[in-house]
């Protein structure tokens, strides 16, 4: 049975099927939603890079780092999975919401009859955010 994170992270990138240079959506917001959407596109980032090591040790929440855990595997290994397994890893940051130490990312990926919304939920860490669950 694979961990939580690789199926959050597989239904999320193989849904990703953009073609072409990644576009950051970043830049189209400003202020607090900005941070937000900057983590998500660093999770994009450590996808294209197949940097497992960054995704679990900047990216994500120590919430979802133990949730893991429990389920007998390692983020690391759990994450190099999901690398593995994903088409393609293009996500657009479509909209912010933050209320306190809490943000919802609504987050587009593939294209035409393939696109699909997600939502990932982050927390407040530090200066920055880290990505604690995703819903579809």
């Amino acid at each position: 049975m694979r961990p939580a994170l690789t199926v959050c992270l597989v239904a999320l990138l193989l849904s990703a099927c953009g073609a072409g240079a990644p576009r950051d959506s970043a830049e189209e917001f400003s202020g607090p939603d900005k941070a937000v959407a900057v983590a998500v596109e660093a999770m994009e980032e450590a996808a294209r890079e197949d940097d497992a090591e960054r995704l679990c040790t900047k990216l994500l929440s120590e919430k979802l780092l133990a949730a893991l855990k429990e389920q007998g595997t390692t983020c690391t290994t759990a994450a190099r999975e999901a690398f593995e397994d994903a088409s393609s890893k293009d996500l657009t940051v479509d909209d912010v919401t933050i209320r306190g130490d809490t943000a919802t990312a609504k987050v587009i990926s593939g294209s035409g009859s393939n696109e699909k919304t997600d939502t990932l939920q982050l927390e407040r860490a530090g200066a920055g955010w880290r990505i604690s669950s995703l819903q579809s």
